[in-house]
C-alpha cells in the first residue's frame, strides 16, 4: 500500500528495535531465521514487541517565505501590523533582505564569511620588540582602566624579561594572555579588522584561540582566568562576537572553581589583590552579558564574600568607574531576578509595578551618584572637550560604557512598563513611552562620539544604535501627526548616517547602509500621510515642550535623566534645549504632583502610540521559539564557529 502523497512509503512498517532494547538503549539483533524475538529478549526471557513505525513521511518543502523576520523588534505579526499601517510592502521586502543576510552569516556563506577556528595557526605572527612595547602600552592606556584585571608590573616583567620565549613555550595560559594583549593593543594601530580572519590583530588572537583547550582542561589558574577575560574583551568586537558568551561563561566557571568569589582566606595570598580585581572585572562583564542575553547570571550575588579593592587607574577625578560598574552589575542582576525572569513574569500587575519602581529607584540612585559629565540623562559634555581634564585615552570609552549601559536598562524597563500597563492608558504608561523615545534619541545623538573602528565593542558600535533606530521607527509609523514626529524623523536620518559610515569603514562587511531604508520608509510615510489627510506640515509644538532632548515640564525625574549634550562643547543641536539650569536642579519630590497634573491636561494629540504585540517579550525579543533563532546582533558579524572536528 502506498501513502496518499505518492512517496511509496509503507503505512504498516514496524520499528527495527523492540521496546525492551529501546528502553535499555542497546542494539537489537536477531539470530538467523528468528523473526519473532531478538537475542536480548531470548536471553532475558522477556516478551519481545516491535511497535509500528512512526516515521514521518517526507513532504515537499514549501517555497521559502521572507515574511517572518528573526530581528528582535520585527516578528511576523509585527511586520504585518506595520505594513498595514504603512499601506505598502516596502518594510516586508526590507526585512526579508536583512533576514537573508543574517542567514548567510549564520551559515558562514558568502565570499566574506570565514568560520572561526580554535586551531593553532600554521605560522605564528612574529612581532618585533618595538611593536611589542607599542601594543602593550596601547592596551594598558586604552583598555586597562576599563577592565583593570592585570597587574601591569608583573605582566611586563615577564614580557620584557630574558625568558619570554621559554615562558611562551612552557605556559599555555601566559601565551594566550600575551598574544591577546598584543592583539588588543594592535587594534589601535590599524591592525584590527571588522571581519574574522583578517588583520594583524586577528593573527595574534588566533594563537590564543588555539590554546583554549589547554587552558580549560587542567585545573584553573589565575593566569588562565585572566587569559579568558582578555579573550572575552577581544570577542566583544564584530570580528568574533559569537564566542564572547562562551569565553565569559568558562571564565565565570573557573573563577568560582578557584574560589575568587569568596574572601580568599586560603590559597595563594601573594596575588590576593589581583585575584580580587580579576573577579570583579569578570563580575560586571558577566552581568552585562547575561542581562543582554536575557538569561540568569552564573554568579550568585548572595554567595560573594570577595572585597572590592581600590583601583586608582580606574578613577577619573571624582568618578570611580570600577566601583560604579560593579554597582551597576548588581542592579542588572536584581532587575533580571525581580522583573525579567520567568518567575517574575507570573506576578500580578500591581506586584510588577512595585518591582519595577524598586529597580528604577536603585537605578536612579546609581545614576545620580555618577559625577556630572559622566552621568547619563544629564548634559553630557563632549568627551573631546573633557579630555583636557582627563587626558587618559580610555576616558571616552568609559563615558560611552556608562551612558550606553544605562540606556539599555532604561529601554528594557520602559518597554516592560508599557507592556504591563497596556490595559489602560495610564500616566505610568505615557511616561514610559516618553522615556523610551527620549532614551532612543539619546543613544542616536550619543553615537556621534562612538569611534567607527574595529576595536569598539559591538554593543556600543551597532547593537544599541540599531535598537534605538527601531524604536524611533515605531514611534514615527504609529504617530505620523504627533508633534514629536519631526524630531524623530531627523534622528532617524542621523542613525542612518551612523550605519552608512559603519558600512563604509568596514568595506561592506557590516551592511549598515541597508538600514538607511528605515528612515526613507518612515519619512515617505509621514509625507504621504500629510498629503492624504490634507493637513499642513507639522508645526513647532507650542506647549508641553517637545524638545529633542527632554520632557521640559512633563516629569521632573525624566527631565533630569534625559537633558544631555552641552551646546558649548558639542556645537549646535538639532533643537535647542528648552530647560533652564535652575529647572534641572529642581526638587523631584516637590514637583512630582505638579508634573502628573500637567500630563493629565494634555490633549489627545500629545499622547504617544507605541505597539505592544503578544509575541513581544520584555526585552523586545519574540517569545515564539520559531522566531528566536537569532537576534539583532547576528546582523553584525555572527558566524558559526568551527571547533576543529571533522564535518
Amino acid at each position: 500500500m502506498t501513502s496518499e502523497n505518492g512517496t511509496g512509503a509503507s503505512e504498516n512498517m514496524t520499528c527495527k528495535t523492540c521496546d525492551q532494547c529501546r528502553s535499555r538503549k542497546v542494539r537489537c539483533t536477531m539470530l538467523p531465521g528468528q523473526r519473532i524475538r531478538c537475542t536480548n529478549c531470548i536471553k532475558r526471557k522477556e516478551t519481545c514487541h516491535f511497535p509500528p513505525s512512526k516515521r514521518k513521511l517526507r513532504k515537499c518543502a514549501p517555497e521559502p517565505s521572507l515574511t517572518s523576520s528573526s530581528l528582535a523588534f520585527f516578528s511576523e505579526r509585527r511586520i504585518q501590523s506595520l505594513s498595514q499601517q504603512l499601506g505598502n510592502d516596502r518594510l516586508n521586502q526590507l526585512v526579508g533582505t536583512i533576514e537573508s543576510i543574517i542567514r548567510s552569516r549564520l551559515l558562514a556563506q558568502g565570499p566574506s564569511s570565514s568560520p572561526i577556528s580554535f586551531k593553532q595557526p600554521s605560522d605564528i605572527e612574529q612581532v618585533s620588540l618595538d611593536k611589542i612595547r607599542l601594543y602593550t602600552d596601547s592596551y594598558f592606556n586604552q583598555l586597562h582602566p576599563t577592565y583593570p584585571f592585570l597587574d601591569r608590573h608583573v605582566f611586563e616583567d615577564k614580557v620584557f624579561g630574558p625568558n619570554l620565549s621559554e615562558e611562551l613555550c612552557a605556559n599555555s595560559a601566559f601565551s594566550a594572555l600575551y598574544h591577546t594583549v598584543l592583539a588588543l593593543g594592535c587594534q589601535y594601530h590599524e591592525g584590527g579588522a571588522f571581519d574574522p580572519g583578517n588583520g594583524k590583530a586577528w593573527k595574534l588572537f588566533q594563537v590564543s584561540l588555539g590554546l583554549v583547550s589547554d587552558i580549560l582542561m587542567p585545573r584553573g589558574t589565575l593566569m588562565g582566568l585572566q587569559a579568558l577575560i582578555a579573550m572575552s574583551i577581544f570577542a566583544m568586537t564584530t570580528c568574533c562576537l559569537q564566542i564572547d558568551e562562551v569565553l565569559i561563561m568558562e571564565a565565570a566557571r573557573m573563577a568560582q572553581g578557584l574560589g575568587y568569589h569568596r574572601a580568599l582566606a586560603t590559597g595563594d595570598q601573594r596575588h590576593k589583590n589581583t585575584c580580587h580585581r580579576t573577579f570583579w572585572v569578570l563580575y560586571y562583564m558577566e552581568k552585562q552579558m547575561s542581562f543582554h542575553g536575557n538569561k540568569s547570571s552564573m554568579i550568585s550575588d548572595y554567595d560573594i564574600g570577595c572585597p572590592i579593592p581600590d583601583v586608582p587607574e580606574s578613577v577619573f577625578g571624582e568618578y570611580n568607574w570600577f566601583l560604579s560598574a560593579i554597582k551597576f552589575g548588581r542592579i542588572l542582576s536584581q532587575a533580571y531576578a525581580c522583573v525579567f525572569s520567568v518567575s517574575a513574569a507570573f506576578q500580578t500587575t500591581e506586584a510588577h509595578h512595585i518591582a519595577i519602581d524598586e529597580i528604577e529607584a536603585r537605578l536612579e540612585k546609581w545614576r545620580t551618584a555618577v559625577p556630572a559629565g559622566f552621568r547619563p540623562g544629564m548634559p553630557l559634555l563632549d568627551p573631546n572637550c573633557l579630555s583636557s581634564f582627563f587626558p587618559q585615552p580610555s576616558f571616552k570609552m568609559i563615558v560611552l560604557h556608562t551612558n550606553f549601559s544605562y540606556y539599555a536598562l532604561t529601554i528594557a524597563l520602559s518597554r516592560l512598563n508599557v507592556s504591563v500597563s497596556r490595559q489602560t492608558q495610564s500616566l505610568r504608561q505615557e511616561k514610559s513611552k516618553r522615556l523610551l523615545m527620549y532614551t532612543a534619541r539619546a543613544i542616536v545623538e550619543g553615537s556621534k562620539n562612538v569611534d567607527i573602528a574595529a576595536y569598539t565593542p559591538n554593543f556600543i558600535l551597532a547593537v544599541l544604535p540599531l535598537a534605538a533606530l527601531f524604536i524611533l521607527f515605531d514611534f514615527v509609523v504609529h504617530n505620523p501627526t504627533h508633534p514629536e514626529t519631526r524630531n524623530n524623523l531627523a534622528l532617524l536620518d542621523v542613525a542612518a548616517g551612523h550605519f552608512s559610515l559603519l558600512d563604509y569603514k568596514s568595506e561592506g562587511f557590516l551592511p549598515g547602509s541597508i538600514l538607511t531604508k528605515f528612515a526613507h520608509i518612515a519619512r515617505q510615510f509621514v509625507k504621504d500621510f500629510d498629503v492624504n489627510q490634507l493637513r499642513p506640515p507639522q508645526q513647532e509644538p507650542t506647549e508641553m515642550g517637545s524638545s529633542i532632548t527632554g520632557f521640559t515640564s512633563v516629569d521632573t525625574e525624566v527631565n533630569h535623566r534625559l537633558e544631555y549634550l552641552n551646546p558649548a562643547c558639542s556645537g549646535p543641536n538639532l533643537v535647542q534645549i528648552s530647560m533652564q539650569p535652575n529647572e534641572m536642579n529642581s526638587n523631584d519630590n516637590n514637583n512630582a504632583g505638579l508634573q502628573d497634573n500637567m500630563i493629565e491636561s494634555w490633549s489627545p494629540r500629545d499622547f504617544l502610540n507605541y505597539p505592544i504585540t503578544p509575541e513581544t517579550t520584555l526585552h523586545g525579543v519574540p517569545d515564539n521559539t520559531r522566531t528566536t533563532q537569532y537576534n539583532i546582533q547576528t546582523l553584525f558579524g555572527f558566524m558559526v564557529p568551527e571547533f576543529g572536528h571533522d564535518q
